[in-house]
């Protein structure tokens, strides 16, 4: 087995939130985006790894930087094949490719849960109010008729920006269903959140 270590400069998308009001609505300039990126937690990145691209405002409080970033990336030769094996961002220690997607697919699944709670939550308080569930076909219409009473903001997509989806299992049972992270309906990493309720 060899392992040799590459140098290499990305790009990345970093979504920087900007308090503007107190600055007489003076856009955020490359310096300061340049210091944030710096001031993250336990020095990752030092001035001389960091190279902004372009910002783009969002609205009077927020903002995009496009940035250049180094990093270094560990090989290893398999069976005639290369592969990244490792990263290390900035001054961080090395770390596996394998762990920092399994880290960033739970933080996902997490966060998809929670969407999908949100809009049971949404039917509970639908069906506390009429007294019976919402009709639906798919699960755009039923977040149709949850949204905005209900379902504000409404929740189309899962933390991987895949559609949501939504099945009636019986006349009293509402699955609702990610595809998770392969995007695959009905594979073994669908996310599912059920409600079942009384006939009143």
């Amino acid at each position: 087995m060899r392992i040799y270590r590459r140098s290499a400069r990305i790009s990345v998308l970093l979504p920087i939130a900007v308090a503007l009001g107190g600055c007489g609505g003076r856009t955020v300039g490359h310096t300061t985006v340049q210091g944030l990126i710096v001031d993250l937690p336990a020095g990752v990145f030092g001035r001389d790894d960091i190279s902004i691209d372009s910002i783009s405002a969002l609205g009077a409080d927020h903002a995009v930087a496009e940035a250049r970033l180094r990093a270094a990336f560990r090989l290893e030769r398999v069976k005639g094949a290369w592969v990244i094996r490792e990263v290390r961002l900035g001054k961080r220690p090395w770390e596996r490719i394998d762990d920092i997607v399994r880290a960033l697919e739970a933080v996902k699944s997490s966060e998809t849960r929670k969407l999908l709670e949100q809009v049971a939550s949404a039917l509970d308080k639908y069906r506390d109010r009429h007294g019976a569930l919402p009709r639906f076909d798919d699960y755009v219409s039923l977040s149709d008729a949850l949204a905005p009473e209900f379902l504000n903001p409404v929740v189309r997509e899962d933390a991987w920006q895949h559609p949501l989806a939504a099945f009636r299992a019986s006349a009293d049972t509402i699955r609702l269903v990610s595809a998770g992270p392969d995007g695959k309906l009905g594979s073994g990493d669908d996310i599912e959140v059920v409600r079942t309720y009384r006939q009143q």
